[in-house]
């Protein structure tokens, strides 16, 4: 049976529990003495089920022990675009409550970091001498991710150390993100791009846009490619480290085909290895394309677009085309349905037309025409 006790302490009263079960002894403190009675008829009922083990690693390990155990174990693992933003959430959820035990991290605890998430200023200082930049604030999106990566952390604590018994990630509300952008290209956009693209002193920047907007590859995927990628007998192209660390197959078109024959094969060289878009610094850093692109998209006059579009692109085409929505998510390589969902308008517009040309076409138009008196 739990003791509890009453301190009166510089704040005021409060009310300590403590439980001694099989040489251990589990305490903690509360404002009231109700609070300190639930917590201890909940602890005493986890020691009943044989969980006391749980419980002592939970108190005796603190976050920042996951988060480094996570940082050795589990990031490793990650795709390495992946690795640069777990790295930067991990840092700060190491920094603001990696001190705490993690019987201590409870969802109430992470709603508040939650909102100091969202409520802190992350603008730039201004410089000595200029007015203070304006107030930038992060937006739900990126709050979202920063608790996808606690929650991964917790999860492991829970799944593959048994830390904890639970994790109280799933009990915090997210916050309400916007629907997802999904500017894309018309057709007549599309052309005023590639010719601009062509017409860039940049050799690279017409084949890199031309692969991305007909793979819908993402940027770093094109950008990271190697030549052992690359498939010319069968016209394909192996991806081996995605965004979600799975491997898939991208489909080149025959002019792209073409020139990235001409490209491996410039000057005589037969390239058999290394990066198909290597810097002029270092042949195993990809070019950067960041100038280049902005002056083919201010040729073209194709505002509010970015290089990630084109990937918004060619899932629009495919749609428009009578690809499926489980099809464009094949292409794009989305693990989850829901993201390919921003289609979904483009291909129930391309189903109406082609049921309406398809039945049209079947009834020869007669069944539309309204019945006339007297018909039987």
């Amino acid at each position: 049976m739990a003791t509890i006790r009453t301190l009166t302490v510089r704040s005021g009263t409060v009310h300590r529990a403590i439980i001694r079960r099989k040489g251990q002894t589990l305490s903690r403190t509360f404002p009231t003495k109700s609070d300190a009675e639930r917590w201890a008829l909940r602890k005493e009922a986890d020691i009943d089920r044989g969980n006391a083990g749980l419980i002592r690693v939970a108190d005796s390990k603190k976050l920042s022990d996951a988060v480094e155990r996570f940082r050795l174990e589990i990031l490793p693992t990650k795709a390495e675009g992946t690795q640069d933003a777990y790295s930067c959430h991990l840092l700060y959820w190491e920094q603001a409550l990696g001190s705490r035990r993690l019987s201590d991290v409870t969802a109430q605890l992470i709603a508040a970091q939650r909102d100091a998430l969202s409520a802190e200023n992350i603008a730039k200082p201004s410089k000595p001498g200029k007015p203070p930049n304006p107030i930038k604030h992060r937006t739900p999106a990126t709050v979202h991710r920063y608790l996808a990566t606690l929650g991964s952390v917790l999860s492991a604590a829970v799944k593959d150390w048994h830390w904890l018994e639970v994790s109280p990630v799933p009990g915090v509300r997210k916050p309400k993100q916007a629907g997802g952008r999904t500017r894309f290209l018309s057709e007549a956009e599309l052309h005023k791009l590639l010719q601009a693209c062509r017409e860039s002193p940049s050799p690279e920047l017409y084949l890199a846009v031309l692969l991305s907007v007909t793979t819908g590859a993402r940027q770093a995927e094109i950008m990271g490619m190697r030549w052992e990628n690359v498939d010319f007998k069968h016209s394909l192209i192996h991806v081996r480290k995605t965004k979600n660390g799975d491997a898939r197959t991208l489909t080149v078109m025959p002019e792209a085909l073409q020139l990235l024959k001409a490209r491996r094969e410039a000057d005589g060289a037969v390239k058999l290895a290394g990066m198909v878009f290597p810097s002029r610094v270092s042949d195993r850093q990809p070019v950067l394309l960041r100038n280049a692109w902005l002056s083919a998209l201010k040729r073209a006059g194709i505002e509010s677009f970015r290089w990630h579009d084109l990937r918004h692109s060619a899932a629009s085409f495919l749609a428009m085309n009578g690809a499926s929505l489980p099809e464009i998510g094949a292409v794009l390589g989305h693990r989850s349905a829901q993201t390919t969902k921003r289609y979904s308008h483009l291909a129930q517009e391309h189903t109406h037309k082609l049921v309406q040309a398809t039945m049209g076409k079947l009834l020869g138009g007669g069944a539309s025409k309204a019945p006339q008196a007297g018909d039987t």
